[in-house]
């Protein structure tokens, strides 16, 4: 399930071959086994499992919107109403915006479940998702590149050459989402950075907590993040997706940025949280 994409997914839903409910529930499950990782600043499981059920009803009775039932998640810039929206800051400790984001709203109004707000550096100002208020968001794909090289004769004492950095690439495109975390954390082992500042929203597609995220892109933020995790990564162009509610770092420079695990994927969310659709 977490291999397959957003139109597969939706075409399993309206199949009735999956539920949007089952689907929610796999998602939880994957967010608490990520614990670890911090990439959620706020979980919503109850609310979550609501919306699928909803999903379901929908899709019963004939709904066909693509994102029916597709778990999501956004950056704690983008504002949420009824929820807490922190840009990983102390500043903002308590703030309940009384609406929705213009990108959110759209998303959440196709029928698309929120699972969760995601950590990130403190407003948006940094690139590694480490400067935030609530920790640094760690990388999911460390704790399997480290105990490959661990279980190789020698390895310890041989230094990184350019071909198990190949081979090191090559596992990680091959790898799934699942496939990342077959190696539990170790809190005292060194971790990799997930990039930023839109880092937990990275996170969260490539362990399989979600299929897609939304973060922010001024300079990078959505690009690096999903370089480091190997996500997909999209700045639209600035003023095809709406800043409303978005809490700015640059008003000049910031836009919506989409992640996901696809580039079919990036264009389904693009097409469904256009402003002017």
């Amino acid at each position: 399930m977490f291999a397959a994409n957003i139109k597969q997914v939706a075409a399993l839903m309206q199949n009735g071959q999956l539920s949007a409910k089952d689907l929610c529930e796999l998602c939880i499950k994957r967010m608490k086994r990520i614990k670890e990782l911090n990439v959620f600043i706020t979980e919503m499981p109850d609310l979550a499992l609501n919306s699928a059920c909803a999903a379901d009803r929908r899709i019963k009775n004939g709904s066909g919107d693509i994102l029916e039932g597709i778990p999501i998640a956004f950056k704690d810039n983008f504002s949420t109403a009824g929820i807490r929206t922190s840009c990983a800051s102390r500043m903002l400790k308590g703030y309940v915006p009384p609406y929705n984001a213009t990108v959110v709203e759209k998303l959440i109004s196709r029928g698309s479940v929120l699972m969760g707000k995601t950590n990130m550096d403190e407003f948006a100002m940094g690139c590694g998702s480490v400067d935030g208020a609530f920790g640094p968001v760690r990388n999911p794909w460390k704790y399997r590149f480290e105990a490959t090289r661990r279980d190789r004769p020698g390895a310890a004492q041989s230094s990184p050459s350019a071909a198990r950095i190949a081979d090191r690439g090559r596992q990680f495109h091959s790898a799934s989402p699942s496939q990342c975390l077959d190696v539990e954390a170790d809190d005292s082992a060194e971790w990799f950075i997930a990039g930023g500042s839109s880092g937990g929203s990275a996170v969260s597609v490539a362990s399989g907590a979600v299929l897609a995220a939304l973060g922010s892109d001024t300079g990078g933020s959505t690009r690096n993040p999903a370089s480091y995790c190997g996500v997909v990564g999209l700045k639209p162009t600035y003023g095809l997706l709406s800043r409303h509610g978005l809490i700015p770092l640059v008003n000049s420079m910031d836009v919506p940025g989409i992640l996901t695990r696809s580039v079919d994927d990036a264009v389904v969310i693009l097409s469904e949280a256009l402003w002017f659709c």
